[in-house]
């Protein structure tokens, strides 16, 4: 299997991005994606269904919405948008990785909030040690969350990685 990163990228900063490049039939890859993943809808009953289903989202066409199934709500979570183009001897597999919407519009609130109360307290109500404090707690906030949120994607990447590596699985 081969790995490109941002073989269709037209920015070359765009590290959101994964395209593999497998040996596999894409009606096949994508039957085997559909039988792990749960659809939004469906509540697995016991912890075993949670081990059976390794994504959670919806698989149409040729494309994808997947992210991590998980037992417990997390805001960090990522998802991956992604593509199946079928080619003479095997398939493209495009994968863009995104978070949740309400994920950023929090990190851009919080950030916001953090930046106008440092400004506030530097230059109307003059108070050097509140718009340091401030300033320190938004950019740790901001850090804290980016790493959360390529932790996920690492992790989502990884499962990517085990699942178009089960060639047995394809095979049969």
């Amino acid at each position: 299997m081969k790995k490109l990163q941002n073989f269709y990228s037209s920015q070359d900063w765009d590290f959101n991005q994964r395209t593999y490049i497998l040996p596999f039939n894409s009606k096949r890859l994508l039957a085997y994606l559909k039988k792990l993943t749960k659809p939004y809808g469906e509540k697995p009953k016991r912890k075993k269904d949670f081990e059976r289903y390794r994504f959670t989202g919806k698989i149409e066409n040729n494309t994808f919405r997947l992210s991590r199934t998980v037992l417990e709500p997390n805001n960090f979570l990522c998802v991956a948008e992604g593509r199946v183009e079928a080619t003479s001897k095997g398939c493209f597999v495009q994968i863009k990785y995104k978070t949740f919407k309400f994920t950023r519009i929090l990190m851009w609130f919080w950030g916001l909030l953090g930046l106008f109360l440092t400004l506030y307290f530097s230059i109307y109500k003059i108070n050097a040690l509140y718009a340091v404090l401030i300033g320190i707690f938004t950019v740790a906030h901001t850090a804290v969350c980016v790493l959360s949120i390529r932790r996920q994607r690492k992790i989502l990447e990884d499962i990517f990685d085990e699942v178009f590596n089960a060639y047995n699985e394809f095979l049969n």
